[in-house]
């Protein structure tokens, strides 16, 4: 939920449900510090760059192939039940 919170993807009830659990639990307090903290130093610290569109291009190819190879081991197993299984 920190995560949720701090990277603004949390609904406004989540949000709401997590402020109000704040103020009750210390490790929810301190783990809510620590990790604003680290993205705050992280944003200071990094340099934002375009990813070249080359790569992007590269990046979604491969993951259609891993899908592709996925499914292929997904279809073996279940062949490989229906004929070997009891």
């Amino acid at each position: 939920m920190i995560q949720a919170v701090l990277d603004g993807s949390a609904s406004a009830a989540e949000v709401e449900h997590f402020k109000l659990h704040m103020d009750d639990c210390l490790p929810c307090i301190e783990g809510y510090k620590l990790e604003k903290s680290i993205k705050d130093a992280l944003l200071v610290k990094m340099e934002k760059k375009c990813c070249p569109q080359s790569t992007v291009v590269d990046i979604r190819a491969k993951v259609g192939l891993g899908l592709v190879l996925l499914g292929f081991i997904i279809a073996e197993v279940k062949l490989y039940h229906l004929l070997f299984s009891c």
